[in-house]
């Protein structure tokens, strides 16, 4: 193993990935494992997760949690250092349930993905921090906002929100924490195609969507795999509160 080989080996660390059953966090718990690391993955189906845990093999771990509820987050931690501890956080569990005008979004509606995609976030890294910090342990967080977070687009405007806040969180507790050794930082993706994107992206909106990207492709999984493998890698050591886009340039526009 050559030194630049090392610098992004995660042999012998533990990586807790939210939203881990499927899309994104899926090809990010693949990636971790070929990096060396062992993954426990988390999502509110428990038969899909189970499965997808199987799937991925010896190296993987699964525990139900619904990152919406406090009371769930915080069995997740406490199971999760258990099974860890852990040295990799990814909150990358997120939900878009719609596209609509702003005008039209309900109460209701916006509770739900503030509390998953803001909320959630945001606890799993305070009750992950409160174990590090008594172990006087290092760590990543990882967390997946979006380039929508950065540059808004049309009926999108929660989501966009959401991520917004989610990157301010990002930077507020790499600040708290760089004297705890504990690194916080944020990949905001562009237009990846899963399963939480492929129905928009092939609807009558995606032309406009592709035609904002300077790259002329939407991302796939892997894109966003090998910059979660850097911020979660030695190769990162000096790095905190930075925003990856990974989007094909789509934040020039």
């Amino acid at each position: 193993m050559t030194e630049e080989d090392k610098n992004f080996s995660l042999e012998g660390k533990t990586a807790l990935i939210t939203g881990g059953s499927r899309g994104i966090g899926y090809a990010i718990a693949e990636g971790i494992i070929d990096a060396g690391g062992r993954v426990i993955i988390s999502a509110r189906n428990s038969k899909v997760l189970e499965d997808a845990a199987k799937k991925l093999g010896p190296n993987a771990l699964a525990v139900t949690c619904d990152v919406g509820d406090p009371e769930s987050i915080n069995t997740l931690i406490e199971t999760a250092w258990g099974l860890g501890p852990v040295d990799v956080l990814v909150n990358n569990a997120g939900i878009s349930p719609f596209y609509k005008r702003a005008e039209h979004v309900t109460v209701e509606e916006f509770n739900n993905v503030t509390d998953v995609n803001l909320r959630g976030s945001y606890f799993c890294s305070v009750e992950l921090a409160r174990y590090l910090f008594d172990s006087n342990r290092p760590a990543s967080i990882i967390n997946v906002a979006s380039v929508l977070g950065l540059q808004p687009d049309l009926r999108q405007s929660v989501y966009a929100v959401s991520k917004a806040g989610l990157i301010q969180i990002t930077k507020a507790l790499a600040l708290e924490w760089a004297d705890r050794n504990v690194r916080v930082n944020c990949l905001a993706p562009g237009w990846i195609t899963s399963d939480m994107t492929d129905s928009l992206l092939e609807s009558r909106h995606g032309e406009r969507l592709l035609s904002n990207i300077p790259m002329g492709r939407y991302g796939s999984v892997d894109d966003v795999v090998g910059a979660v493998l850097y911020l979660a890698s030695e190769s990162s050591a000096y790095v905190t509160g930075a925003v990856i886009t990974v989007d094909g340039g789509r934040a020039l526009r």
